[in-house]
């Protein structure tokens, strides 16, 4: 009698550690760009930043983001320079692709007299908040991945947003992604190596660059499927040579500068290589 319920405590352990094992498996693979990645990412993006109806005339804020990934470890520094924001409180918010949601970065206060002000939040300030005259540091939250920052919103004490900024609208923004991405084998050849090297920049306008993606140990003579964010990528041919190797340069097409459908070279978040069966050759997370 007393044996069924070690059991039955033993299975729901097990079941529980099953549980939190694949909440933490998708987290680690969360559809968003940065995170847990194989490589090299970075991202620098500058705009100004979009006054709204409630925007003191003649004030202005310059946006800056700086993100840096390299095997998981992220710096990151937003810097936000305004220019005749009276004196007040004032509170920084953004909003997130991945989820749509919306996280407080931080407040920063205006003094008296004050003109213009460099506001950075950044992931590496030893203080948590520093005014040293027209210079404020806050630290940036350990909760936001920078990469997933869609907008960027800058409140009043009120309540009032004073300004926004869409990190996403190429239109309005220049910014450059790099990155260099180690590939995960597939299962059926888990011998398999290959790497992607991401070139991408715009600078108020549609995203030109490249994505080359190299691989060797791969099934000799095999035609490959690439597919981009889960959608078939422009390049509709490619193959492995007699030697099991590829190479791959992927190039935006047409007007709306595309490299898969609906996704340009700065919202890419996966890349996979199958064969002709749909099995997994080569895989890569940015």
């Amino acid at each position: 009698m007393k044996t069924y319920p070690k059991l039955l405590t033993t299975a729901l352990l097990a079941a529980a550690c099953c549980f939190f094992l694949g909440v933490n498996v998708s987290r680690a693979d969360d559809d968003e760009q940065g995170g847990d990645i194989e490589g090299t990412e970075d991202l620098h993006i500058e705009m100004q930043m979009t006054p709204t109806g409630a925007a003191p005339p003649g004030s202005s804020i310059e946006l800056q983001l700086q993100a840096d990934n390299e095997d998981g470890t992220t710096q990151v520094e937003l810097e936000l320079d305004e220019n005749g924001l009276p004196a007040g409180t004032f509170t920084v918010s953004v909003t997130l692709k991945s989820n749509g949601s919306t996280v407080q970065l931080g407040t920063f206060t205006i003094a008296n007299g004050q003109t213009e002000a460099e506001i950075k939040f950044s992931n590496e300030n030893e203080n948590e908040n520093e005014n040293d005259g027209d210079e404020i540091e806050l630290l940036f939250p350990a909760n936001v991945n920078p990469f997933d920052i869609a907008t960027v919103s800058v409140s009043n004490s009120s309540g009032m947003v004073l300004f926004t900024a869409d990190l996403t609208n190429v239109s309005t923004t220049t910014t450059t992604l790099t990155a260099n991405i180690t590939g995960k084998p597939g299962p059926t050849d888990p011998s398999a190596t290959g790497s992607a090297v991401l070139n991408a920049n715009a600078s108020h306008s549609r995203p030109n660059g490249s994505l080359q993606i190299t691989g060797q140990g791969l099934p000799p003579n095999t035609p490959l499927k690439i597919t981009i964010n889960g959608k078939a990528s422009n390049r509709k041919k490619a193959s492995t040579s007699s030697m099991g190797t590829v190479n791959i340069m992927i190039t935006p097409r047409g007007k709306t500068r595309t490299i898969a459908g609906g996704v340009n070279l700065l919202q890419i978040k996966k890349v996979t290589l199958t064969n002709n069966s749909g099995n997994v050759l080569l895989n890569f997370s940015f």
